[in-house]
């Protein structure tokens, strides 16, 4: 039994440290591609503010869409997101992203907003976002923020 013991532990241990270092290089090349957010979600990830209640982009501290189902937020990712007009807090849209973002990148970004911010959600890989991209090919045009907020709401209750 004490022979199964220390292969197995080893195993785990090297499995660990290859997904941290994984995670780490997703993180560095998220941070990287998260400098174009920035310009509408803030560098700290809250939103840059537009006066005392409008935001240019919501927060993705704690966002549902970022943090739940990863296909939920690759989606908004790649397709980007439209203006809803009856939403007035939110004066941006969210530009496609997918000619822009290979899928190391993709994953990367996804994973840096997923882990940053005080987010603990799951790593993407590069693998994920391949099928994300694949999964969302024939969607045309950028998506409604409040069809993603019921699509991840209906994710999480799965």
């Amino acid at each position: 039994m004490k022979h199964l013991v220390l292969p197995l532990l080893a195993a785990s241990i090297l499995s660990a440290t290859a997904d941290d270092a994984q995670k780490a290089k997703l993180i560095e090349i998220g941070k990287i591609s998260y400098a174009t957010c920035m310009a509408c979600h803030g560098p700290d990830g809250t939103g840059l503010a537009i006066g005392p209640d409008k935001k240019m982009a919501p927060s993705l501290a704690a966002s549902k869409i970022a943090t739940g189902d990863p296909a939920v937020f690759a989606l908004s990712v790649l397709k980007g997101i439209q203006k809803d007009p009856t939403n007035t807090a939110i004066l941006g849209i969210m530009a496609p992203l997918e000619m822009a973002l290979d899928d190391e990148k993709l994953a990367g970004v996804m994973t840096y907003v997923r882990s940053s911010f005080g987010n603990t959600a799951a790593v993407v890989t590069p693998e994920d976002a391949k099928k994300f991209r694949e999964r969302f090919k024939d969607v045309k045009a950028p998506v409604l923020r409040v069809d993603l907020e019921k699509t991840a709401a209906a994710a999480a209750k799965k």
